[in-house]
């Protein structure tokens, strides 16, 4: 037992968890275009429609002197017209979506975002963070384990010993009277020490021993556990993959190799990646950037669609429209299923609702719609709809 401290810097209203919450329960404020559209012509159909019927009360009547019957079927007319499935429907629909991606971990930040990610043509990807864990190890030990193990893994102090480090390099050391060379091919190659070549994913920490090549350690990051899939399940819903890293073309490639990645640019600063990005929307059309470092906000605000991972800095997670909190390049795929389902699913309920009504109004017009038809074509197509939009809460 002990004691443990605890020190707050921030009250949890500033939290980024918070700052998220916020962002997805205010997400009514960002209302897709669909949705946007729907509330316009809702403003100049109406007044049509109330004048519409007015003028079916007043004129028939007038001319017949039956105004019972047209002011009865002006009023059929008036309640089968009211747009209710329409202005309800479609911002359930995307409200729908945001519960379906945040119960698998996906945050959307509104309808606007969701209604976006549905048109992307393609998805950039960051490496480091993103496609790979960010966690360098030691992967494997090529040559002498023992030697290497005592050298370098164990550290032996035994006997004196002299640290130089070679900026840009590696480290050269006397340890028990001998000299002890770790580092790239460069200090290698300067010293005069022989050692074979090959090219494999990550860095190689090459150790000679008084002038004798040893054998080497290769530092790696972990790719991500499920990554390839990820990548084919975007390929196989007609999405292009993009790999934008400041990382070494060579482990970028290594990476992009083996999760079947095939489009690469590596070693680019942010202000480059944004260039790139821009370049890459105008030919390949809509992108979606997906990253994680403090680097990544700039390409993240720029994308039409910006993702963060939710184990990212806390700039990225601010800047991205969708937060993937389970840190899972799995939830890539899963965000853009999700996205097109629900603008599917609001298109469907306005062709629906717009067909049934016109259909209903016209026979009402012409006199052959009761009131309970009237009543069915509003309520019931209404109901309709919004059963036709939570469906996708219940989708695996």
């Amino acid at each position: 037992t002990g004691q443990l401290t605890v020190r707050m810097e921030k009250p949890l209203s500033e939290s980024m968890v918070t700052r998220i919450l916020d962002s997805v329960e205010n997400a009514a404020a960002s209302k897709p275009k669909i949705d946007r559209f729907i509330t316009r012509f809702a403003r100049v159909y109406t007044p049509i429609v109330v004048g519409a019927a007015v003028l079916t009360a007043i004129i028939p009547s007038l001319i017949t002197g039956d105004w019972g019957k047209w002011v009865y079927t002006a009023l059929t007319f008036l309640v089968m017209s009211c747009p209710c499935a329409l202005v309800l429907s479609v911002p359930l629909a995307f409200f729908a979506g945001i519960g379906a991606g945040s119960k698998r971990g996906i945050l959307f930040k509104g309808g606007q975002s969701m209604e976006a990610m549905s048109k992307i043509k393609a998805v950039v990807m960051d490496k480091t963070g993103t496609i790979t864990k960010g966690d360098f190890t030691v992967q494997k030990i090529v040559g002498g384990d023992e030697l290497l193990s005592e050298i370098v893994l164990k550290n032996t102090k035994t006997g004196e010993e002299t640290v130089l480090e070679l900026a840009g390099r590696g480290i050269r050391a006397k340890l028990d009277g001998k000299e002890i060379l770790c580092g790239n091919e460069r200090l290698l190659t300067e010293k005069g020490v022989s050692f074979p070549k090959s090219r494999e994913y990550g860095t190689k920490v090459l150790v000679a021993v008084d002038g004798v090549y040893q054998g080497y350690l290769l530092i790696a990051d972990t790719i991500k556990t499920g990554a390839e899939n990820a990548v084919r399940a975007l390929r196989d819903s007609g999405i292009e993959t993009v790999m934008l890293t400041g990382d070494a073309e060579e482990s970028a490639k290594a990476v992009a190799g083996a999760v079947g990645i095939r489009e690469v640019h590596a070693g680019l600063l942010p202000q480059q990646k944004l260039e790139r990005l821009q370049s890459i929307r105008e030919t390949k059309g809509a992108a979606m950037f997906v990253g994680d470092g403090i680097n990544d906000a700039p390409v993240l605000a720029g994308a039409d669609v910006g993702a963060a991972m939710g184990s990212g800095a806390d700039a990225a997670i601010e800047a991205a429209d969708v937060v993937f909190m389970t840190s899972d390049v799995a939830a890539v795929p899963q965000a853009l299923r999700i996205s097109r389902q629900t603008a599917r699913i609001a298109w469907q309920n306005v062709v629906f609702a717009l067909a049934v009504k016109l259909a209903v109004m016209i026979l009402g017009l012409c006199g052959y719609a009761s009131m309970w038809l009237a009543v069915i074509a509003d309520s019931g197509v209404a109901l309709l709809c919004v059963l036709n939009s939570i469906r996708i809460l219940y989708k695996k």
